[in-house]
């Protein structure tokens, strides 16, 4: 869903994992299945997810530029982005990864519906 650019231009795998997960949203779930709460909890997770990491990735242009782009300081605070076969953070059942439209998305089936 979030991975469409049709859709929400923008948003790569990292955080639309990310907000996914906050919003306690499965990434395989059509947009027109989503109920008008989950759509509300999702327009106050997106932009509260990315101040978050935008903070958390802080960098001057000097350190971007001698890192050529690669120093990502929030990789600590990823809480499923990465982690397939890893528990979930909230509660402890394994993270699954799916391929959706040629991109990679890890999520919590029991904590996403």
């Amino acid at each position: 869903m979030l991975l469409d650019q049709r859709i929400v231009a923008g948003i790569g795998n990292i955080y639309s994992d990310e907000i996914l997960f906050a919003a306690g949203i499965r990434p395989d779930r059509p947009c027109a299945d989503l109920t008008e709460d989950e759509l509300e909890r999702l327009a106050e997770v997106i932009p509260e997810r990315l101040t978050f990491f935008v903070e958390k990735n802080a960098i001057s242009f000097e350190e971007y530029a001698l890192s050529k782009g690669k120093d990502y300081r929030n990789t600590p605070f990823l809480q499923v982005y990465g982690k397939g076969g890893k528990p979930c953070p909230v509660c402890g059942n394994t993270l699954h990864r799916l391929v959706l439209g040629g991109r990679s998305s890890v999520f919590c089936p029991h904590c996403q519906r």
